[in-house]
């Protein structure tokens, strides 16, 4: 009885081990591979024309500060 409990856990934890590698790979290929933490400025794009495309307006997010030259 104790040989076959050895086994269901032995399957159970390759079985998890198999599951958790196969998560990790498919994350790492939905997420860009090696180049995925590479900077694309040179797009050729402003975020003024990028919102402009998607109908949307660069505002400011804090207000000028009366010292601030013009």
């Amino acid at each position: 009885m104790s040989n076959l409990g050895k086994k269901r856990s032995s399957l159970w934890l390759l079985a998890s081990a198999a599951l958790l590698i196969g998560v990790i790979v498919l994350g790492y290929f939905m997420i860009g591979g090696e180049d995925s933490g590479a900077v694309h400025a040179d797009s050729g794009i402003t975020t003024e024309q990028a919102a402009a495309h998607a109908g949307a307006k660069v505002l400011p997010t804090d207000p000028g500060l009366k010292i601030e030259p013009k």
